[in-house]
């Protein structure tokens, strides 16, 4: 056999692009390390108290409330617009 038949062909051709991949991730891996190593600058966050923190988070909790009941609210009248769109049309296919 000359060593060249299709399978052997097709194990080279698996070998290698498990190479490339290998060698991209690799580099890939490199370019994030450099990139959290090389980073100079620090995010600064304000210093908060505890009652703050609380009045902060309860602030944020009645804006996801009412943000949900809005949703809510426009599903129920998008719900109700297509059933009266489905009894309309079928009720008047005479």
């Amino acid at each position: 056999m000359d060593g060249w038949g299709s399978l052997t062909m097709l194990i080279k051709r698996q070998e290698a692009s498990k190479n490339r991949k290998a060698a991209l991730r690799y580099e890939l891996q490199k370019k994030k390390e450099n990139y959290f190593n090389n980073n100079t600058y620090e995010l600064e966050f304000p210093k908060i108290s505890n009652s703050e923190m609380k009045v902060l988070k309860q602030e944020i909790r009645k804006k996801y409330r009412n943000n949900k009941i809005k949703t809510i609210i426009l599903n129920i009248l998008i719900l109700a617009f297509v059933l009266f769109l489905f009894y309309y049309i079928f009720n008047n296919k005479k």
